[in-house]
């Protein structure tokens, strides 16, 4: 998730630059929302094992396995967030525990592939739970 209100400043010859937005380069998406709870929301259920486990027969082959999930996720029945239904905001609170103890983590690893192990590791429990209500929404056994 990114916070257009909180994009870091960078220096790039001695120039100061501080981003008003980004880009959603060609295999990356984006969604917009002034709901942080939304936003969260989304995050909770794209990172549930559920969802990925669905996905799995629909991605591309490489070397090392499945790759390149692309627009895959949004294939499934995701309902809009309701934030008058606890399922959504439990997951939005889910999210949010996750980003603050993924943002504390000091990462020992050095490839993108095993720093999400550790990320994965550190909200385990969490993802337990998103995992649970994210195939009730889904409907997913």
């Amino acid at each position: 998730m990114v916070s257009k209100q909180s994009l870091p400043a960078f220096r790039v010859d001695g120039a100061t630059i501080a981003p008003k937005n980004f880009i959603a380069e060609s295999k990356t998406y984006f969604y917009e929302t002034d709901d942080e709870r939304e936003a969260h929301y989304i995050c909770a259920v794209l990172n549930a094992p559920a969802v990925n486990e669905a996905i799995k027969p629909l991605q591309p082959r490489g070397l090392w396995g499945e790759r390149h999930i692309h627009r895959r996720p949004f294939m499934l029945p995701i309902p809009r967030f309701d934030g008058s239904n606890p399922k959504p905001i439990r997951l939005a609170e889910l999210s949010m525990s996750c980003h603050v103890k993924v943002a504390s983590l000091n990462f020992t690893k050095t490839t993108p592939a095993r720093a999400r192990e550790e990320a994965r590791r550190a909200v385990s429990k969490e993802l337990g739970e998103i995992d649970k209500i994210v195939r009730e929404l889904l409907q997913f056994k």
